[in-house]
């Protein structure tokens, strides 16, 4: 029985936002005026152009919950996140056929495909509700419970053995929905991405369902991977079977790390909201005695240094934007955006993937609840006088890209760019990682190269990555960074430039 998927160390993940990327209303009054009925589905519009995806170099779909949403109790237009009926399709996104032809499609094209899954929850009107009323937690007044503000959803009873066969075979249909293979083997979809899945009410469910799975499906390769916040979180489901989880210290990295000035470029600016999150301060005292650069270090050496305790690979999703966040372009500036997205192709451990537009420098946040308003994504702005301000995001049915087809297209090959570098040099995806130090000319709490040696067998690649505003210097340079180029350059003197990146092929 395979554990953990072949293909899982060179993932790179395209989320779908169909809501979005389908988007195509007149961008003014003429094109209105001319206006047809659409020909085309968004899972049609979709599966007609997974070739360009497959062209930039992706290699699994991951498409956020493509069920039917909730009416009762929706907020706006309905979050995708609050599913009424697990095995059936939103009509807004196309029908059941649809989505089986994009799943052949895809495959066709060696594409993988993971559905997003709400294993935590189900909208209030979902078809147990009626049914099965019994699979769901209680509140005190008798009426079915919800975490946080999610009133548009009911929360599930893991303590309650008939949910817990119903959620697998859940999971079961979408993985054989295909049918049988030519081997006669259940094919369908590759797996999925569980969102919230540390919030069930037993984590025992994962011990029990994920080997059945596995036993069902023994000839193929899966991935589950977990939305998960906190490192002793991810430990826990990777001990009981998770083969990936998001590494949120990655991502509050940028959120704490990057400001705005009034220009829009990327300054260092440490939130206060760093001091108050305790899951963060190990990276916080890391910052303090080494600068970003040893916060960056701690993030990723920290699952470097876990990965014995499990008997297999596991991974953790690392990004700058995705369907919960403001977009990173807009939140962290143009500098902090691209020297996050660098580390994260550059980094151990990881399925890095992009959300929806983020490729041409996207600045709006698809939609979730609304087809338009602000959300509390926003950004910091550092003022001329050094105080920092407030400035919401938005949430959008539509595309706000970078301004301009130059900056859109630069956005483009800069992916592109990333993309086969990490699927050229094998080290990237599966070589082990240990930190370097390159000699960098600035006190230690303003370091802002982070530099670390990927290594495979005997080959060996080199990345040095600044984080940070200013060019630094690296004073062992000379006899480090000795081999062939494969990204980035240093400048006369040995000098990293701000937010760029160097990598050599060693050996």
């Amino acid at each position: 029985m395979k554990t953990n998927p072949s293909w899982l160390s060179s993932a790179i993940i395209y989320q779908v936002n169909l809501r979005s990327l389908a988007a195509r209303e007149p961008r003014n009054a003429v094109e209105a005026a001319t206006e047809k009925p659409l020909a085309e589905s968004p899972l049609a519009y979709l599966t007609k152009h997974l070739p360009r995806l497959r062209r930039l170099g992706f290699n699994v779909v991951y498409l956020l919950p493509p069920y039917p949403i909730g009416h009762f109790a929706r907020k706006g237009i309905g979050s995708p996140y609050a599913s009424r009926d697990f095995t059936a399709v939103e009509p807004e996104y196309g029908s059941k056929a649809e989505i089986l032809a994009l799943i052949r499609r895809a495959h066709a094209l060696k594409l993988k495909v993971i559905f997003d899954i709400t294993p935590n929850h189900t909208a209030r009107d979902h078809v147990w509700m009626t049914e099965h009323p019994e699979y769901y937690v209680q509140a005190a007044d008798g009426s079915a419970f919800f975490d946080c503000d999610w009133s548009d959803t009911a929360k599930l009873d893991y303590t309650n053995p008939a949910l817990r066969q119903a959620m697998i075979q859940v999971y079961d249909h979408w993985l054989s929905v295909l049918g049988p293979d030519e081997h006669g083997q259940p094919d369908g979809i590759d797996g999925f991405r569980l969102d919230m899945a540390h919030f069930i009410n037993d984590k025992s469910f994962w011990d029990e369902a994920l080997p059945v799975l596995r036993a069902r499906h023994s000839k193929r390769d899966l991935l589950f991977m977990a939305e998960c916040y906190g490192f002793g979180n991810n430990l826990d489901l990777f001990a009981r079977g998770m083969d990936a989880a998001y590494d949120d210290d990655f991502y509050k990295l940028c959120q704490y790390a990057y400001a705005v000035d009034g220009a829009g470029n990327s300054v260092i600016r440490l939130a206060e909201d760093a001091h108050h999150n305790h899951d963060f301060h190990p990276i916080l005292e890391a910052w303090q005695d080494g600068g970003i650069a040893a916060a960056a270090g701690r993030i990723l050496m920290q699952y470097e240094e876990a990965a014995p305790k499990f008997p297999g690979p596991h991974f953790t999703a690392r990004y700058t934007d995705n369907h919960d966040e403001g977009r990173g372009l807009y939140r962290f500036g143009p500098g902090g955006f691209r020297a996050m997205n660098v580390l994260a192709f550059l980094a151990p451990r990881t399925l890095p993937f992009l959300l929806t537009g983020e490729e041409f420098g996207a600045l709006d946040r698809p939609s979730i609840h609304a087809r338009c308003q602000p959300c509390d994504k926003g950004r910091r702005i550092v003022g001329a006088d050094g105080r920092e301000y407030r400035q919401e995001g938005v949430e959008l049915e539509g595309n706000l890209f970078d301004r301009g087809l130059e900056a859109r297209q630069h956005w483009y090959q800069f992916f592109k760019e990333l993309v086969a570098l990490r699927k050229k040099h094998r080290p990237l995806a599966d070589g082990a990682c240990a930190l370097l130090d390159v000699g960098e000319d600035a006190p230690p709490p303003a370091r802002t190269v982070v530099a670390f040696d990927r290594k495979l067998g005997r080959q060996l690649v080199r990345c040095a990555v600044n984080l940070g505003p200013e060019p630094r210097k690296l004073t062992r340079a000379p006899s480090l960074f000795v081999g062939e180029p494969l990204y980035g350059a240093l400048e006369p003197g040995d000098v990293l430039p701000p937010f760029a990146a160097l990598v050599v092929r060693i050996s």
